[in-house]
Formats: structure tokens, sequence, C-alpha cells
């Protein structure tokens, strides 16, 4: 067997030293900034809860954002009935007086894991090593639910129980076969009249195809088509147009009337004239008369120009 000389043993330390510093780097570098990063730690109370599947390492979210890990997990020794776990967070991570930590399961394996809920913008942040309040755990939710449930299907089944039961029985009962006769009633006139029933509805599908044809006919579409026509065409008609022509027609209609008023102030005037021409030959007249009354011999004899003439000039 060969022997080791001086120079193979400095040559093996010197690799095995060379090559632990690199395992130390390496591990230091992995694992450095996670071991030198700052952490803050609170505690958690949870008091007659079962704490089983949440192991130490186990993850602390924040609404669902991985922030920590479980460290420690321990039996309260002055109340025993009270469990203590401390978790390690983020530092800075905003712990608020309204935060509570519940336990909630990560997948159907049982492992647990910390949520942490609430928290606000206005409440204060409390500082590392303080108390976070426990809240409900998600098993005491869905049992509280399942409670709930069953109360309430108790008080249905009672309910059901007290309707069906006693006299409400036979109510029930003879409920039941009052509508088994009347379904009975039913369904034979629904035979006695089915060919009427069927004329029915083939008359109803008649109808409908006779719609369907109407609606697509191509008349329908070219009244429809000359409606749109009519509505464009009213609306682009000149209205200005028919403003001024019912203007003009306006116009004609006072100077019609002006010339109406001339006519009938001219006519006053004429019938005024006659009136009085009338009412002097009146006058004549009766002069006429009270002298052939005074003197009727006037008549056989004949009278002066003078004689006639003077009365009349006088009476004027």
């Amino acid at each position: 067997m060969r022997e080791v000389t001086p120079a193979q043993r400095a040559r093996l330390g010197l690799f095995l030293l060379i090559s632990g510093s690199i395992l130390v780097i390496l591990l230091l570098i992995i694992t450095g900034g996670k071991l030198l990063e700052r952490r803050d730690q609170y505690s958690i109370r949870y008091k007659d809860v079962s704490v089983s599947g949440l192991e130490i390492g186990a993850q602390v979210k924040y609404h669902g954002v991985r922030v920590g890990r479980v460290e420690r997990i321990a039996i309260d020794p002055k109340e025993i009935e009270t469990i203590v776990v401390t978790i390690s967070v983020d530092h800075n991570t905003p712990i608020t007086t309204d935060v509570k930590a519940i336990t909630s399961a990560l997948s159907l394996t049982g492992i647990k894991v910390i949520e942490l809920t609430g928290g606000t913008s206005e409440a204060v942040l409390i500082k590392p090593g303080s108390e976070i309040p426990a809240g409900p755990s998600t098993f005491d939710i869905i049992s509280g639910k399942a409670e709930a449930v069953s109360e309430k299907l108790e008080l249905v089944l009672t309910n059901l129980a007290n309707l069906t039961g006693g006299e409400n029985q036979e109510r029930l009962l003879l409920l039941i076969d009052n509508t088994a006769l009347i379904l009975n009633d039913v369904h034979i006139m629904l035979v006695e009249n089915s060919p009427r029933v069927s004329n029915t509805i083939q008359n109803l599908e008649f109808a409908s195809e006779r719609l369907a044809e109407i609606a697509s006919s191509p008349a329908l579409e070219r009244t429809i088509a000359n409606l749109d026509t009519t509505t464009s065409e009213i609306r682009r008609a000149q209205i200005g147009a028919a403003v001024d022509d019912l203007r003009l027609a306006l116009q004609q209609a006072r100077n019609t009337l002006t010339h109406i008023d001339l006519t009938l102030l001219k006519g006053r005037h004429d019938l005024l004239t006659s009136l009085e021409v009338l009412r002097e030959s009146l006058d004549s007249f009766n002069e006429f008369a009270r002298t052939i009354s005074e003197d009727p011999s006037l008549l056989l004899r004949g009278t002066k120009a003078e004689e006639v003439s003077g009365p009349l000039r006088g009476s004027r």
C-alpha cells in the first residue's frame, strides 16, 4: 500500500476547504436573505377551539396573500383550554386592531392555514408582539350554518306534520280526491273534444302561416316603402312657400274686406241722398194734396204757374 505524501495531504485539505467554503457561500446565498430579513411576531389565543391540522411552518395569509408562517403552537399553562399560536409575518405588514385570525383548511387533506381577515385603513396599527383576536373558524361558520339549516328543516317538518295530521289529514285526503275527480273530468272533456281541439290548433297554424305570408309579401314591403317615401316627402316639403301662400291669401282677403267696406260707405251715401229726394217729393205731394183739398176747382180750371210754383218754393 502506497503511503500518502505530505503534498497529497495538503492538496486534499485545500480541496476540502475550498469545497466547504463554496457550499457555505451557496447556503448563505440561498437562505441568507430569509435568515436576515426582519419579521414581526404576533400571538393568537384559541379558546375551546381545535387547531387540529395546524402545524409549525403552516402558512399565514392576509386576504389570501401569504405574509408569514406559524412559529410555535403551545398550550397556555394558566388556561389549559386555550391554545397559543405564535406567528411571524413580513415586516411592516399592516396588522390593525380590527384584524381577526381564523383557521381554514387549505385543501381536502386537512392541512390548515391561518387567515387574517378584516382590517381597514381607518383602524390603528397594533405593535409587534401584540395579540391578534381569534375569529370563528371556517368549520365553526359551516357548523353554525348547518345548525340554522337543521332548525329551519325541523320547523318545516313540524309544520308539515301538523298540516297532515288529525282533521287536516282528512281534509287533505278529500282535497286529493276532489283533485283526482277534476283531473278525470278534464281528461274526459279533452278526449271528447279532441277533434275540436285539433281543428282549433290547425286553424291557428293556418292563421299563423297566413300572417307569415302577409308579413313577407312584396305588397306589404311596397306599402311600407311608400309610407317611408311619403313621410320623407312630407318632411322635405317647402313649408316656407306654403306660409308665403297663406300670407298672400290673407292679404287678398284684407283687401277684399277693405273694398267691401268702401262699397258699403258709398252705398250708404247714395241711400241717404235718395232718402232726402224722396222726403222732398213727399213734402211736395203733401202740399199739392193740401191745395187740392182747399180748392178742388183747381182741377177744372188749372192754376197759374206762379200760384203753384210759389208754395213749392216756399216749402223748400
